[in-house]
């Protein structure tokens, strides 16, 4: 075991044991050291205060940095951020990114906001696939989706047709 693995471990049974001083100290020290899981780790005591001050400023940066070594959680709330600062090309492109990593979350929200700017191919093949990764609200707005795209009956055929493989999945 190497001396980053003793000392992750060393923080995560701080975590558990709530000692959040000392699992943060333990966790920054990695996350300098790049981390990814330990930059999470950070971001998520920052955001709610354990074990340091609450500091949202600082939380988001270091979820970026965790995003940017392609931490898919980390991209997704990244993602966010950057949409809610108004930087929506830097957002969308780590949502995608969180997407394409398997992040359910990001699929769904990624095709709902496709949708919003109508934009329904890529928001029903989002929906779609979140409906196959087990996202039971993605089955309405699939057929949404569908319908704005191929009009009613066309939908209603697909979902007819696709039901019982989209309800194995949900």
């Amino acid at each position: 075991m190497s001396e980053n693995d003793i000392k992750y471990n060393e923080a995560c049974t701080a975590y558990e044991e709530k000692d959040y001083a000392k699992a943060y100290e333990y966790f920054y020290a990695l996350a300098l050291e790049s981390d990814v899981s330990c930059q999470v780790n950070v971001a998520n005591m920052l955001m709610h205060g354990l074990g340091v001050e609450k500091n949202h400023e600082r939380a988001y940066e270091w979820y970026e940095q965790a995003a940017i070594n392609e931490d898919k959680e980390a991209q997704y709330i990244h993602g966010w951020h950057c949409i809610e600062e108004g930087n929506e090309e830097e957002g969308y492109k780590y949502l995608e990114l969180s997407a394409e990593s398997g992040c359910l979350d990001a699929i769904y929200d990624l095709a709902g906001l496709y949708a919003g700017k109508k934009e329904m191919l890529k928001a029903s093949v989002l929906y779609e696939q979140a409906v196959l990764l087990g996202k039971k609200d993605a089955l309405g707005a699939l057929f949404y989706a569908k319908k704005e795209l191929d009009g009613f009956l066309k939908a209603l055929l697909y979902m007819m047709k696709n039901i019982s493989n989209f309800t194995k999945h949900v």
